[in-house]
């Protein structure tokens, strides 16, 4: 997901900051002053920032092109980025239970990792940094699909992501309830008391709104949560 751009070192172009959040309740982003005004935020990588940065630009699913409906073609802000600017707008959560708007730039399987270091690097922050998708019980466990979710997406933005990851660059994760959760005394007790304090979601469990709630939930065998196989046999693992 789309990040505003710097250069942080001579030879190597590399983007910083976050552009995930758009909004965030109670956060305002602090962006490089630009003579026009133009927030690079909701525009497309260049190819070369792709690269740079590990991924096969060519290779990246669904990569919004400016003739899809949800972008369209623009001025590019700055040699980051490249004239398609994003114009659909998706809100959710943060680690901490923020709210956050994002775009989505495109999505990943395999191949568009770069078969080199910077490929490796890239790939390693992919898998470590999580978007929660909260999938309805009676629909598909491992579908991302919109009328699949019953509550909006939480992102673990934790563990430096706002400079750690410069593409933004996700796995995704699947939170789905146990039967421990829902028929047993413990699970049930825990599942109120979630629901008092964020409320219900379209199945009418609570809504989870922080990557601690989900963890610990994990932990205590509440929640199962589960990832596409990450050789792309059941889907693309990670978006942008």
């Amino acid at each position: 997901m789309n990040k505003p751009m710097s250069q942080p070192g001579a030879g190597r172009v590399r983007p910083t900051a976050l552009t995930i959040l758009f909004l965030v309740a109670g956060w305002t982003a602090v962006l490089p002053a630009r003579a026009d005004n133009r927030d690079p935020r909701p525009f497309d990588f260049a190819d070369e920032t792709y690269l740079t940065n590990g991924i096969v630009p060519d290779r990246i699913l669904m990569r919004v092109n400016g003739m899809d409906g949800v972008s369209v073609f623009d001025q590019a802000p700055d040699r980051f980025h490249r004239g398609v600017r994003v114009i659909e707008t998706t809100g959710g959560f943060d680690a901490s239970g923020n709210l956050l708007y994002y775009n989505i730039l495109g999505m990943l399987m395999p191949d568009a990792f770069a078969d080199n270091e910077d490929g490796m690097r890239a790939r390693a922050i992919a898998n470590h940094y999580r978007a929660f998708i909260f999938p309805k019980r009676s629909g598909d466990p491992l579908s991302p699909a919109l009328p699949n979710r019953r509550q909006d997406n939480v992102f673990d933005t934790r563990d430096g992501y706002f400079s750690n990851n410069p593409l933004g660059l996700w796995v995704l994760v699947f939170v789905s309830y146990t039967d421990e959760a829902l028929y047993s005394l413990k699970g049930m007790s825990a599942l109120r008391r979630i629901a008092e304090r964020n409320g219900v979601d379209l199945d009418g469990t609570p809504i989870l709104r922080t990557a601690d709630e989900i963890d610990g939930l994990a932990q205590a065998g509440l929640v199962q949560l589960r990832t596409r196989r990450l050789d792309g046999s059941q889907g693309f693992p990670w978006v942008i």
